[in-house]
């Protein structure tokens, strides 16, 4: 049966309001609170916080759990995981204003969120197989950038989604584009199990996901301040109300 991943998504200018910010870390555990002390700007602490938040808001969405009884680890490569359920997958990024957590109960799933920035030959140069860098300097000056961040966010999704992050060298991993989705060829053979598509988030941004083959459709649900708070409320317990209700 095709399923469909999720991409919860949160937008930091819509967490301008400090009091809000600090009404979801009272909900978080004391290593969180801990950790976001050490920020020494309140920006990379606020995102920190909100990613925090937003990868057990998924799990608790996703899997109809409470806060208390979310446990989360990472392995050797740092892919997270959530304690005692093994057939649900998720991932996490962030850049400046965005942060995304993709879910799937499918398979493997990774995501990367990068803000558009001046391309530079060099991480071309280290990045792209051939082919891509080929195709990267054929591309009009004013496509270049996001053309190149195109091609950077859909080889780290897959790197994500395997589990190896970077460690994996991008440069062994080749984009195989289609319509609207890709594949990755890696040591001479495509990885059918897992396909890939860019997400529209934002025209300053590029977002990829890397998600099962199974899952043929990519929903977003973008989480606002009260909405967030809502749903950290009512899996803590102290509401009733049946938190689904807020996105239908």
């Amino acid at each position: 049966m095709e399923g469909i991943a999720t991409i919860y998504t949160v937008n930091l200018k819509d967490w301008q309001d400090g009091a809000h910010i600090r009404r979801l870390l009272a909900y978080l555990p004391d290593e969180v609170r801990t950790r976001a002390a050490t920020y020494r700007s309140e920006r990379d602490a606020d995102r920190q916080i909100v990613s925090d938040a937003l990868k057990r808001v998924a799990a608790c969405m996703e899997n109809g759990l409470r806060l208390n009884e979310i446990e989360l680890f990472r392995d050797g490569f740092g892919k997270p995981s959530l304690k005692g359920f093994p057939d649900y997958f998720f991932n996490v990024s962030h850049s400046m204003d965005w942060v995304v957590c993709a879910a799937s109960a499918k398979g493997m799933i990774g995501v990367d969120v990068e803000r558009v920035g001046g391309a530079e030959a060099e991480a071309a140069e280290l990045c792209f197989t051939p082919r891509e860098l080929a195709e990267w300097k054929m591309q009009p000056p004013e496509r270049r950038d996001a053309f190149f961040y195109e091609l950077w966010t859909l080889k780290e999704s897959y790197a994500k989604a395997v589990g190896q992050g970077l460690s994996i060298g991008l440069s062994s991993l080749e984009t195989i584009r289609h319509q609207e989705t890709a594949h990755i060829m890696r040591q001479g053979r495509v990885d059918s199990g897992l396909r890939l598509r860019l997400v529209p988030l934002d025209p300053d941004y590029k977002c990829a996901v890397c998600m099962p083959a199974d899952e043929r459709t990519v929903q977003c649900r973008r989480l606002f301040p009260d909405e967030m708070l809502a749903c950290m409320k009512s899996f803590d317990g102290h509401s009733d109300s049946d938190v689904r209700r807020i996105f239908h």
